[in-house]
């Protein structure tokens, strides 16, 4: 299954579970093991491969025992100046002001339509 970011939580966790299930079975690693390698409880290993909500450390617990924790990087890319902003002395921003929302919107009125 392709994801394509339309997808509920649920689907989303199921397809995950399946799919660090394929992995753990290409490694041939039972689910004990991996719970072992990991350091999280069988009934946590299986809840995950089940698609059920577990805490997020303990994800992250059995993707690295997996080794596939660096596929992070893909799904949430660290955010980096590009060269030419880097070159004209700009920083990377740190918050988001109201303001700066505000003045990006042009103000829309009735009968603007057209």
């Amino acid at each position: 299954m392709v994801l394509h970011g339309t997808e509920n939580n649920e689907t989303i966790l199921k397809e995950m579970g399946r799919r660090i299930a394929d992995v753990r079975i290409a490694m041939s690693l039972t689910q004990e093991e991996l719970a072992a390698r990991a350091g999280v409880s069988l009934r946590t290993v299986e809840r995950i491969e089940k698609g059920s909500s577990v805490n997020v450390d303990k994800i992250l617990n059995v993707l690295r025992a997996v080794q596939c924790l660096s596929a992070l990087e893909v799904l949430v890319p660290a955010q980096e100046l590009s060269p030419a902003e880097f070159f004209q002395g700009k920083k990377k921003r740190k918050r988001v002001s109201a303001k700066m929302k505000q003045a990006s919107r042009p103000e829309w009125k009735w009968g603007d339509e057209s």
